[in-house]
């Protein structure tokens, strides 16, 4: 076997069991009745998951077993209703219902709780499946009625701490430790969780399915007994907020307001499944990271910025706040790779473009649950407002960045096109705020002395020409460019180019010039007043690294200057993440509260701006963005990152509003190191590796097809379709169909197109494929299975002869049809070999074709040319540019090879 062989069989067997999904053993699972005790025991085909239904005077699931775990509490599983201040449950005071078991079904009839004039009536139906249990409840309420509070049903577990967490339907978490204490209480619009407990590796998923027209909410408490409860609603509107817009309530359950119920019946189905936790989330195998730590976080601090259905943000649940003025929410969404998340974050900006959008164009910077942080007059009954610190002008480029990058992974070109006018708007509206003719936006106040905030670091006077938010703005410009491209728009595509351009030529000029580059310091200062004067010259991170990361800064030595001063700071004060300044700002240029240096937003550190820095070291140095990873990394392991900053002194957390951008630096880790960087058509992959990774395995949804994707500083994989591809450049796949699509580098159409047979499995190692149509295209391809895998090359010449080699030797010749593709197919006798479609093979000179015409009728014979030589049978062809209708026609340009 060739030494190409080996690693290629490596790389696609390591991907079947993820690609193919495991199999599953056992039946259809059992139904067990004593019907001496009343009680019912239903286990799943896996044994899995076992649920047992005590029905003495009562209706309830009092012991729910996961995977062998007993994780009920003394409450068990009942449903109720809360009315008149009272709660009314099957869990007592009932007769006994009627209970008929089969082989793998269990019906209950009459169940009946409630006040006596109001008695709700219920049936419910299990069903055992291998994988799970399906338990249905039909509900029929008597007559219409105001409800407090309801579960359909009420789930008990044991304690508080029996699960780490539930992950949420609309991509959000549930995360226990933030409900520690008594009555606490946290709530969102959706229905489906999982819960988890990492240590036991098990999982409790129950995934509602609601007739049409009802909305689904859940509440989870921290009761007083100590157990974890989460009811289930189920209503025909949306249920509303009781407290404000809170979700949550520190000290109290009654978080959603009474709703309204009518007479008739209401039926849900919750398919309940018991999965392996390492098996449900698992996102590969980790080389020079933690790999658990990788799936902990993610599942935990980047979920918790998903407050509810349509509100995606980067603070979190605890403190409410989303804020508009931040970029990285559709990197959140690459790195999570989670589709309710994306789909939550899609509905977070269309609420956005609904609602928090002015007519002009701004961008109100801020949501949240009550207008405490307000600007006055500014808040409004949906939650948005501008914050009391200023105008923040980053919520302008950064929701359109937030819709770019989302449109990257989801391809959706009619979403984007609901998103066209207002991101126009929103761009525009710092267009015309452009200084002179230099594509650099200006903030709403002149000077510092103006006491007001204009971006992200909001309590930091930066004003006028702010290199943070401009640097923004050319990100949003370009990457938005693309997205007008896409939905036809080249004329506003070029605009937005040229005004990008604009920008990046100002912004690149030294301080003496109208610029932001500081050449006695080397690096980019903050700002500049109307005045002229710079600001903010004391190496400010987030300005230094957008301008790196963004690609403003594609000057070599100014990149190296800027990232080796950063370094060298960094390991001078051993700091485990990048400080949002090193040095101090002037007195009079931020809020009295950040000082003395270092306090919060003058020197303390603040990990959303981790993919930023990730970036801007990537390609520089990978190790040295890995280290900050792995640091990253073993802070979360101490402390979960649950807190707003550390402090730059003692490096501990410090603040209550926790951060779901906590998380960027993994998100870098993905996008940048890994390279993992979805495009609308195509998963492109530009990996900075170092070589500790090599070995890494990814498992990546995207779109709804899975892909494998391994790493290694000689050449990195993708798999899918039973095809792989590698290359040692940057490279994009896509499956389509029962094919793999290969686009070279950053082509957004692909090259080549492969489609193994039915059981086949094949590998493809690029060997060289240039941009030139003349060139030659050369890969290694290694195959098993019977059949022959059908290949299609594209972009070549039209209507050309190519010459075809297989291990170096000739094995024919294809022509290539009239959009430059060629279509071929080829079998394996088991070995690793070369294969190459070569250069176009040069054509004879006419006469190419001879045509006689006959004496009679309509049909003429044509003998053509050359080596290859062949009658065929035609009729009569109009005159057309370079025939000749005599005997001896002549077709010019036609040629034989």
């Amino acid at each position: 076997m060739s030494k190409i062989a080996k690693p290629l069989i490596a790389v696609l067997g390591a991907a079947l069991a993820f690609l193919e999904g495991a199999a599953h053993a056992g039946g259809q699972g059992a139904v067990r009745q004593d019907a001496d005790r009343k009680v019912v025991t239903m286990t799943d085909g896996q044994g899995d998951l076992s649920l047992r239904l005590r029905y003495d005077g009562k209706c309830m699931l009092d012991q729910i077993t996961v995977r062998g775990r007993q994780v009920a509490g003394a409450d068990g599983v009942a449903d109720g209703v809360r009315i008149d201040g009272q709660w009314y449950t099957t869990r007592t005071g009932g007769a006994s219902p009627n209970v008929a078991a089969g082989k793998n079904t269990l019906t209950v009839r009459g169940i009946v709780y409630g006040k006596p004039d109001f008695q709700v009536r219920e049936t419910w139906y299990f069903k055992t499946k291998p994988d799970g249990i399906e338990w249905t409840i039909q509900r029929r309420y008597p007559t219409a009625a105001t409800l407090q509070d309801t579960g359909f049903p009420e789930w008990n577990f044991a304690a508080i701490d029996t699960w780490k967490g539930g992950v949420l339907g609309n991509g959000g978490v549930v995360w226990n430790k933030y409900l520690a204490s008594n009555d606490a209480t946290y709530g969102a619009h959706t229905s489906a969780v999982t819960f988890w407990n990492p240590d036991a590796n098990d999982c409790l998923r129950i995934t509602p399915t609601l007739p049409p027209g009802y909305q689904g909410a859940v509440r989870f408490s921290h009761q007083r007994s100590g157990q974890q409860s989460m009811h289930f609603s189920v209503s025909k509107e949306e249920l509303k907020p009781n407290h404000e817009l809170r979700r949550y309530l520190p000290d109290r359950g009654d978080l959603w307001a009474p709703f309204q119920v009518s007479p008739g019946e209401v039926r849900v189905t919750l398919t309940l499944q018991a999965p392996s936790y390492r098996d449900a989330y698992d996102r590969g195998t980790f080389r020079g990271v933690d790999g658990d730590g990788i799936r902990e976080l993610m599942n935990t601090v980047s979920r918790y910025g998903v407050i509810d259905t349509h509100l995606t943000g980067g603070n979190g649940w605890l403190s409410g706040y989303i804020c508009l003025h931040e970029q990285w929410y559709g990197q959140i969404a690459l790195a999570l790779a989670d589709p309710n998340y994306t789909a939550n974050l899609a509905a977070t900006l269309n609420f956005e473009r609904d609602h928090a959008i002015g007519a002009d164009g701004r961008v109100k910077s801020r949501w949240t649950y009550d207008a405490g942080d307000a600007m006055p007059g500014t808040y409004d009954e949906y939650g948005f407002y501008e914050a009391q610190w200023g105008y923040l002008m980053d919520s302008q480029t950064d929701y359109v960045i937030d819709a770019a990058e989302l449109y990257d992974l989801t391809g959706d070109t009619p979403w984007l096109a609901g998103q066209k006018a207002t991101c126009e708007k929103a761009l525009d509206y710092l267009i015309r705020r452009e200084v002179g003719n230099t594509g650099l936006a200006a903030m709403r106040t002149d000077s510092e002395r103006e006491h007001q905030g204009s971006d992200w670091l909001d309590i930091v006077w930066a004003s006028y020409e702010n290199a943070l938010v401009n640097a923004e703005m050319y990100y949003a410009l370009t990457h938005w460019a693309d997205a007008e491209d896409a939905l036809g728009d080249t004329q506003k595509a070029s605009s937005y180019r040229a005004f990008a351009a604009r920008l990046k030529s100002a912004f690149n000029k030294p301080i003496g010039e109208g610029g932001f580059w500081d050449p006695a310091n080397q690096w980019y200062v903050y700002w500049r007043d109307k005045d002229g004067s710079a600001h903010g010259d004391n190496l400010v991170t987030p300005v230094n690294f957008s301008a790196i990361a963004y690609g403003l800064c594609d000057d070599p030595a100014r990149r190296k200057a800027i990232l080796d001063r950063t370094e060298a700071e960094m390991r001078k004060e051993k700091l485990f993440f990048w400080p949002l300044t090193f040095s101090s700002f002037l007195p009079e240029e931020a809020a009295s509260s950040n000082f003395p240096f270092p306090t919060y937003e003058n020197g303390d550190i603040f990990m959303s701006w981790g993919e930023v820095g990730v970036r801007a070291y990537a390609a520089y140095d990978p190790a040295l963005a890995l280290k900050y990873v792995q640091q990253t990394l073993a802070r979360y392991a101490k402390d979960g990152l649950s807190c707003q900053r550390y402090l730059r002194g003692s490096q501990e957390g410090a603040g209550d509003d926790i951060l779901a951008g906590n998380c960027m630096t993994i998100v870098g880790l993905y996008r940048d190191i890994y390279g993992v960087q979805p495009k609308p058509n195509r998963l492109y992959l530009e990996p900075h590796l170092s070589r500790e990774l090599n070995g890494t395995q990814l498992r990546y949804l995207l779109r709804g097809q899975k892909y494998v994707i391994d790493l290694n500083t000689n050449g990195s994989a993708i798999t899918a379709n039973n095809c792989t591809i590698r290359d040692t450049s940057p490279f994009a796949v896509n499956a389509a169909n029962n094919s793999l699509e290969y686009f070279p580098g950053q082509s957004k159409e692909w090259a080549l197109s492969v489609t193994p047979a039915k059981g086949q499995r094949v590998t493809i190692q690029i060997a060289s494929w240039p941009t030139d149509a003349n060139a030659p295209r050369r890969w290694t391809e290694l195959g098993s299975g019977k059949g022959k895998a059908a290949y299609v090359v594209a972009h070549l010449m039209p209507n050309t002869v190519y010459e075809w080699k297989i291990g170096g030797k000739a094995a024919g010749r294809l022509r290539s049809d009239g959009a430059g593709s060629l279509r071929f197919a080829t079998a394996w006798d088991g070995v690793a070999r070369e294969v190459e479609v070569g250069r176009p093979i040069p054509c004879k000179p006419t006469p190419a074709l001879r045509a006689t015409p006959p004496a009679t009728g309509r049909v003429i014979r044509i003998d053509i040319a050359g080596s290859l030589r062949k009658s065929v049978s035609c009729k009569p062809f109009p005159s057309r540019e370079g025939w000749r209708e005599a005997p001896g026609w002549v077709c010019k340009g036609w040629g034989a090879p």
